[in-house]
């Protein structure tokens, strides 16, 4: 089951996939060393597939008004996000992401429908905000500028 902001969307066998990109940067040249940068994790990514019957259309057509809202700055609509995988892998919430598919089946009366939610300020993200809030440079004035105004004093200047 899914829901999206309360809102239930029905798939008929919905399967629901997760997948995470672990991004890292190769550093060891030419060499055969595993050395890599790590660069972050970033937002983990759920993939729904399933059918929708030719008799309701309407779910298709509620579905594909989803995945084009947009919030009040015209960004992509962020929306709270009901299902067990998703719960168990902390996402609250989400936003459509890359395509949504619709395509006839090949032998029933309905389309096969894919779609992705990308996670919204996830845990990673949350973590690192905390991170540049308590490890921001504190800022000094400028102090060669007034080293060398007091030196000059010294010297008489």
């Amino acid at each position: 089951m899914l829901s999206l902001n309360g809102e239930v969307i029905k798939l008929n066998g919905m399967t629901v996939a997760m997948s995470m990109e672990l991004k890292d940067q190769d550093m060891s040249g030419q060499s055969s060393a595993t050395d890599v940068a790590e660069q972050g994790d970033k937002g983990k990514k759920l993939s729904f597939a399933g059918t929708v019957p030719f008799k309701s259309v309407d779910t298709l057509t509620k579905l594909y008004q989803l995945a084009s809202a947009k919030d009040d700055s015209d960004n992509r609509q962020v929306y709270r996000v009901g299902n067990d995988l998703a719960k168990a892998l902390k996402i609250r919430e989400a936003k459509f992401t890359n395509n949504i598919n619709a395509t006839e089946h090949a032998t029933l009366l309905a389309w096969n429908v894919t779609f992705e939610l990308r996670e919204h300020n996830g845990v990673a993200e949350q973590k690192e905000n905390r991170l540049k809030a308590t490890t921001k440079p504190e800022q000094k004035q400028n102090t060669r500028h007034q080293q060398a105004l007091i030196d000059a004093e010294q010297a008489g200047i």
